[in-house]
């Protein structure tokens, strides 16, 4: 039976579905946000920002692994 209200699929819980929209949504901003920095970056004067912030691309891009999101189905 097919109902046209939405639902959650992870066990109906709606902390894990907010948690999952949530999480997608600051992933997608920071994508953003890195994006235009990455077409800024030969511009970046200071080797300490531009250093900074390859870090924390770097950490960025790996926290979705860390804490165990699923990567893309096979």
């Amino acid at each position: 039976v097919e109902s046209p209200q939405l639902h959650c699929i992870l066990n109906s819980n709606n902390v894990a579905c907010s948690f999952a929209v949530g999480a997608g949504f600051l992933a997608f901003l920071s994508c953003l946000a890195f994006l235009v920095l990455d077409t800024q970056e030969t511009h970046i004067a200071g080797t300490r920002f531009r250093t900074a912030f390859q870090l924390l691309d770097f950490v960025l891009a790996d926290i979705p692994g860390l804490l165990g999101f699923p990567g893309p189905p096979k």
